[in-house]
Parts: C-alpha cells; structure tokens; sequence
C-alpha cells in the first residue's frame, strides 16, 4: 500500500464519518423541528378538553347525589375525592398521549415536550430567571377576580337564574371548616394529594403541559388566550363560577407561552395551595 493510497483511504474513511455525522445530526434535528411543528387541530384540542371536563361534569351532577345519601362520612369529603379521582384521570390521559406522541418517556424528550425548562428569552433564546417575577402581578391579578368576593354577585346572578346547577353546600370546601373534623389528620393527607394533582401532575401538566405547547398551530399567538378559556371552562362541576374563573385565569399560560417554560403556571396556580393547606391544618387543630 502506498503512502498515497493510504491517505486516500483515511480521506475517505473520515469523509464517510463526517457524512454519517452530519446526516445523524440533520435528522435529529429533523425529529425535533418536527416535534415543535406538529401541532393539534381545533378538533383534537376540543376532544381532549372534552376527555376531561366530561368526567367531573359527571361526577358532580350524577354521581354525587347518588352517593352522597349513603356514604357514612361527610358529603363535602366525597366530593373532594370524587374531584381528585377527576384531576387523577388528567394525569393518567396526559401520560398516555405522551407515551404516544414520544414513544418512550425519557428526559430530554419531556423536557422538549413539556418546556421543562427555565424561561427562554424569545429573542436572545437565553435563560431568562427575571421572567419568574413576571408572576407576582398575574398571581395578584388572579387573587383580585377569584378570591376577594367582590365578584361574587356573579356567581349568585347564575345561581338564582339556574338554581338546578347551583352548588350544594356541602361542595364548598370552607364549609369543611365544622368540630367534625378536629384531630382528622387524614384531611391533611387528602388536601395533599389534591394540590399534587391540581396544580402540578393533574390539571396543569395537561392544559398547561400537554395541551399549551401544541395550541399554537390552531390558535397562533393567542394560543394562551383560548388555554385560559378552555382552563376556566373546563370546570362545568362549578358552572356558575366559571365567568370569574375565565377572567381570572385568562394569564395563567401567558408566560408559559411566551417564555416557553412549564414552571411561571406552577408558580401562578399553584400559590393557592398555600392558603389551602393552612385552612386545612387549622381546621384540624381546632383554630377555626
């Protein structure tokens, strides 16, 4: 062989490496890009919304009135489990349409999938910690529409109109708040369970995670508008609240969107749980 031939022959050899390399590289790139374009339809975003808001509509305006009269303990505790086993099903359909959109669940592909990642700068596509703070006016926003009462003749207004949908009293988790449930550490455990899957594996990983990043293409930029709807409609077992439910969480996938991160909604809804848990535990204790 000589000095020529063997030259010639590394030459290519690496030729063929660099080809192999690239063309691997072109087609994972491939892969991604077509995980970010692929998008759902009106129609397929409608099903899925429909998937989980059918259920608690059952739940609540078919199922609780047959139990309640014959369970042993309080309605108003039937009604929280009946509601988790709801937010229970949104993790279970929102793992199986990943598993079916990504084939295994690894890491990285969640990661790109679910935007679980710091906000992006959406110009500059660097790190963007700053847009955390971003949250404290939505949170304030949401407080102010949801939680202050002065919005309240809204709900009363669709109450009087519907009396038919008109949540019992037993549904309203303040009026938990009885001697019965002094030293009843398990309450605890159920209010637990329940933040788990309302604001982070249940209702948030499927509007905000599965639902959020594949809206665009239907939507376009006001792809968070129609996620706030469809978060706020979605909660039929509570009709009557959900005018303020719309305002209210209107910006809670805003920052999601525009920073591409699972977490600013974590944050915004997930602030509730505070006030919850110490309701709870102060209730058990007797405080109230």
């Amino acid at each position: 062989m000589t000095i020529v031939t063997y030259h010639m022959m590394v030459f290519l050899y690496i030729f063929i490496f660099r080809i192999d390399f690239v063309l691997e590289g072109v087609g994972r790139l491939h892969r991604e890009m077509e995980l970010e374009i692929k998008q759902y339809s009106i129609r397929k975003v409608f099903s899925l919304w429909a998937l989980v808001a059918l259920p608690m509509v059952f739940f609540r305006f078919m199922l609780l009135p047959v139990l309640a009269p014959i369970v042993s303990f309080h309605p108003g505790i039937l009604y929280w489990i009946l509601m988790i086993v709801g937010m229970i099903w949104q993790f279970v359909l929102s793992v199986f349409l990943l598993k079916r959109e990504l084939g295994n669940l690894s890491w990285e592909k969640l990661k790109k999938r679910l935007w679980l990642n710091h906000p992006v700068h959406p110009k500059t596509f660097k790190v963007y910690k700053i847009a955390y703070a971003f949250t404290i006016p939505i949170i304030m926003y949401a407080f102010f529409f949801e939680s202050t009462g002065l919005f309240g003749f809204i709900e009363e207004t669709i109450n009087l109109i519907f009396p038919l949908l008109a949540p019992e009293d037993y549904t309203r988790i303040e009026n938990l708040a009885i001697p019965e449930f002094v030293g009843a550490w398990y309450l605890l455990g159920i209010a637990l369970i329940s933040c788990l899957f309302n604001y982070l594996l249940g209702e948030e990983l499927f509007f905000r995670g599965v639902l959020l990043p594949k809206m665009k293409g239907a939507f376009g930029r006001w792809d968070w508008v129609m996620n706030g709807v469809l978060f706020a409609t979605y909660h039929l077992h509570k009709v009557s609240e959900i005018p303020l439910f719309i305002v209210g969480s209107l910006f809670y996938g805003f920052l999601n969107a525009k920073y591409r991160s699972f977490w600013p909604a974590i944050l915004i809804h997930g602030v509730e749980a505070i006030p919850l848990l110490l309701g709870v535990t102060a209730v058990i204790l007797g405080f109230l």
